[in-house]
């Protein structure tokens, strides 16, 4: 059935967890050990949400850019109305696409679904996805350091390029258009309206833009209005946004302002974001408004977790605004907590650029002083918490229970237990991980603390929040590991240790400056295609802010990373017009700089190529390149030996001969949620030089092996490097990424490769579905055996299912024993993966037969029926039986007659 919410099962539905006999061969090859603590063992997984009885419903005829004709989109409507008519189906359309995408979204209860995808006219139903936003960290302002990481300032200053004559949507919380680095007046009273027909503004700089949602939609939250009350003022009062836009194009108007990477682009404000999350069926009118307005390059720092790349709408959209030549650049997404195989949606888009997210190499900081130590203590605020004083004397550092987590012994401060015995007014010192900043920050001040300071559990600082849990009277502070632990250290001691507020500042280097950020998302995309594109700067980012939120704040986040490449991008389209999005991304991709494995950088490996993708741009060496590769990324997908073939340009006056070298990225193998690293030499072919004429081109033919050690859920990666030998030239690189293994037979659905915990050989946990039931209240539990249920009490059905990898299609068929009836009675396409091995996506059946069957409006006869699940494989062959994973529930009884008493 379309739309199957993911949930978090109780206790009953999480065990039952059964490890198979089959192992696999022994593995060659070396494991490399991470010198810091992993992102999956620092935090928690987050589900992905998808809101209650919103639906796309996409029609099969083209979008309009694809050719398709109004007259055939109007047809098509009509005949889904009337056929839903007929079959009994109340729904109620809201929104109407036709221009990237045809379709229409539609409010209809989760029971109607089967129904309505059932209807000729309906090509697929997909759930509306909710879509988080970050929050935000004050600081004074500083990006110049992040633009010298990509060359941007080089760009800027010394080859005269600002992205003037380029337009940049902003699909975000809107832009606060008053702030002087955005070209506003500095006047925080001002409101403009755009011209409802054409959504232009009476503005210098941001020349677009609308609000799609309203102030108060937020369908995260059920006490919010659920329904968006569009208006055409695109102000920003949240700060993402305005965020975003400065990095992309802030042009400083003080000595104390912030400058961007493109200062001289223009915006379009789309506004999909009011004060928490939005739905995806708002960004998608967002995109088709955006391409209708001209914009040239669209920024979207957000996306939908652990989704396909195939089918969903805002994917689809971003693909078809490639096409049509619109660069659009989008966050790889902030769940490297979630494994591997988990890049979100539209970033996952194969034509568009997705970004990953490196550490700022330099922050400015508040200080503390600490009379026990000789050097000052530098921290970031937590956001939501008060700031600490800038003057006086702190009471002593406390420290709760101390627990073991990652490689790293630190207080973690989870339970309200662990502060049992802190002196009334003391300051809690914690370390980072285990459970939020604020689950610490409340416990803690529930016990009596005056001040809470979380140390870091990896290098470096941290931009943290506790969101909306602030305490008045009670502040907090994130400081780094080294630090903490320094602290720590002293307290466990007995000494006595007090911090001496100060208002001062300091510049500090950032020890993991220039490395993936701990929570950038991990690819390959389900269908093996490379990704993430590029890395750009994402952690610890200061940029614009609402002048009425201090103007200048800091945020961490691929949502920061993205919007250094938007900006990339307009200067390189400034330099070179002519490009299209898929050149854009190629060149980018060619100049970037591999970084060093965040994990352990001393080890002197390159990161993986499906966490950095090619690297951290460099856009200045894009803009000067005379030589460039085509295509700038390769998928290797399974093949067991892949030749690839690529283009290589010269436009300089003079050849260019390239010694061609290789060079391997850090491998992952096994478990999907907390998989193992690996190194083995990816063996490979090609000319040890190649040499290209003076205004042309040479074809570059190399050959790779898979880098077979015998593990399962094995993604590899590296890089083909072209350096210059002889002749005026710019090394070139080109990345690639691969699947050693056969990757439909390795990777089943209903259960997981894990390591046991003698580090022996992998093994695949078999975690079977539940058949299940909800209660009154709403939740669901494990049914009973031979459980009844009642249809006319709304009693259905439920198969809660794990799925330890993405299905590409599932069938729910139910057999009734007498007579052996056999219905499908669900069926769905394209589903997300458990995003914890506890983790359970509940598949309904309201005792009615679906799509297929001559009578798929008449309930099944009552009786005793048992549920088979089948899901195909990622990649599988529908006609190969071992392509598909089978499930058979217990036999229940169905019945339409109500329980005694009612």
């Amino acid at each position: 059935m379309r739309g199957s919410r993911k949930l978090v099962g109780p206790a009953a539905l999480v065990g039952a967890l059964v490890a198979a006999a089959a192992a696999p061969a022994s593995a060659t090859g070396d494991r490399i050990q991470p010198a810091e603590p992993t992102p999956w063992e620092l935090a928690a997984a987050n589900e992905a949400e998808f809101v209650d009885d919103l639906w796309f419903v996409e029609f099969a005829a083209p979008s309009t850019s694809r050719g398709g004709q109004r007259a055939a989109q109007n047809a098509e409507r009509a005949a889904f109305r009337s056929q839903a008519r007929a079959e009994g189906v109340q729904v109620r359309e809201q929104k109407d696409f036709r221009e990237l995408w045809n379709g229409v979204t539609v409010r209809a209860s989760l029971d109607e679904i089967p129904q309505i995808h059932d209807l000729r006219t309906v090509r697929a139903v997909h759930p509306v996805a909710v879509v988080e936003r970050p929050e935000p960290s004050d600081v004074s302002p500083e990006l110049a350091t992040a633009l010298s990481m990509t060359g941007a300032d080089v760009a800027q200053s010394e080859l005269g390029y600002t992205g003037e004559g380029l337009s940049v949507a902003i699909i975000d919380t809107g832009i606060d258009y008053n702030h002087p680095d955005l070209g506003g007046d500095g006047n925080n009273d001002q409101r403009l309206a755009a011209d409802p027909n054409t959504r232009e503004l009476d503005h210098p700089r941001v020349t677009h833009g609308w609000d799609y949602v309203g102030e108060a939609f937020n369908p995260a939250d059920p006490d919010a209005p659920q329904v968006p009350q569009p208006d055409p003022d695109p102000r920003d009062t949240e700060g993402h946004g305005t965020h975003v836009a400065g990095i992309v194009g802030a042009d400083a108007a003080t000595d104390t302002g912030v400058t961007g990477v493109a200062p001289g682009v223009t915006f379009g404000a789309y506004k999909v974001f009011g004060p928490g999350s939005t739905t995806s069926d708002v960004i998608v009118e967002a995109l088709e408004d955006a391409y209708a307005d001209g914009m040239d390059i669209v920024n979207m720092s957000l996306g939908a977790t652990l989704a396909w790349g195939e089918d969903y709408p805002t994917t689809r959209v971003s693909n078809e605004l490639a096409a049509n030549g619109v660069v659009v650049v989008n966050s790889a997404g902030n769940d490297g907590s979630l494994g591997t195989w988990a890049l979100s949606a539209p970033a996952n888009a194969h034509d568009i650029i997705s970004v990953a997210s490196a550490d700022n190499t330099e922050q400015q900081t508040s200080v503390f002083a600490v009379d026990e130590l000789d050097e000052l203590v530098p921290y970031l605020p937590l956001t939501g918490a008060e700031l600490p004083p800038t003057e006086g004397e702190s009471a002593p550092l406390w420290l709760p229970a101390v627990t073991t987590v990652g490689n790293t012994t630190g207080p973690i401060g989870c339970a309200p237990g662990d502060f049992a015995g802190l002196p009334d007014g003391a300051v809690a010192l914690v370390m980072r991980g285990e459970c939020p900043f604020a689950d610490k920050y409340v416990n803690a001040a529930n016990a009596g603390a005056s001040g809470v300071v979380i140390f870091n559990n990896v290098a470096g600082l941290f931009a943290g929040t506790v969101a909306d849990a602030g305490i008045d009277g009670v502040w907090g502070a994130g400081i780094s590991r080294s630090s903490g632990l320094a602290l720590a250290e002293l307290v466990a001691a007995g000494e006595q240790v007090t911090l001496t507020f100060t208002d001062e500042t300091a510049t500090t280097p950032n020890p993991t400056g220039g490395l993936a950020s701990s929570f950038t998302s991990y690819g390959q995309n389900v269908e093996l295609e490379f990704g993430p594109s590029v890395m750009a700067p994402g952690g610890l980012i200061v940029s614009t802010y609402p002048l009425g939120s201090g103007a200048y704040a800091m945020l961490s986040g691929t949502s920061m990373a993205a919007p250094h490449v938007a900006g990339a991008a307009a200067l390189l389209l400034e330099a070179e017009p002519d490009l299209d999005p898929i050149a854009v991304r190629s060149r980018l991709q060619n100049t970037a700089e591999p970084a060093a494995w965040s994990l352990n950088a001393a080890a002197g490996l390159l990161d993986h190529t499906f966490r950095q993708g090619a690297g951290l741009i460099q856009v200045d060496a894009a803009i000067l390149a005379d030589q460039h590769v085509v295509p700038g990324q390769v998928s290797l997908y399974d093949a067991g030996e892949s030749t690839v073939t690529v283009t290589v340009t010269n436009r300089a006056d003079e050849a260019v001969t390239y010694d061609v070298s290789h060079v391997d990225g850090i491998q992952v193998v096994a478990s999907t949620f907390a998989p193992d690293f690996w190194l083995t030499p990816v063996p490979f072919t090609g000319p040890s030089t190649l040499t290209v004429p003076a205004g042309g081109s040479t074809e570059l033919t190399f050959s790779v092996t898979t880098p077979y050690v015998g593990l399962p859920n094995h993604q590899y990666g590296g890089w083909v490097v072209l350096t210059p030998a002889e002749g005026e030239g710019t090394t070139l690189r080109l990345p690639y990424s691969g699947y050693a293994g056969d990757y439909v037979e390795e990777m089943g659905l209903l259960g997981y490769w894990d390591w046991p915990a003698d580090f022996d050989e992998p093994t695949f946990v078999e975690v079977d579905p539940v058949l299940a039931r909800y209660t009154a209240d709403g939740n669901l539990v494990a049914a009973d055996p031979g459980q009844t249920y009642r249809v006319r009490n709304g009693e259905f059905p439920v198969v809660a299912a794990f799925f330890g990898h993405f299905p590409e299609r599932m069938e729910l068929w139910a057999t009734r024993d007498r007579g052996n009836q056999r219905y499908l009675v669900a069926e769905d396409e394209y589903l997300s993966r458990s995003s914890a091995p506890g983790v359970r996506t509940p598949i309904l059946w309201d005792g009615r037969v679906r799509a297929g069957q001559s009578d798929n409006t008449r309930p099944v006869p009552p009786g005793n029926y048992t549920l088979e699940l089948r899901v195909l494989r990622a990649n599988g062959d529908a006609s190969n039986p071992a392509h598909w994973d089978t499930w058979t529930s217990p036999q229940f009884e169905l019945t339409n007659q109500p329980a005694r008493g009612r």
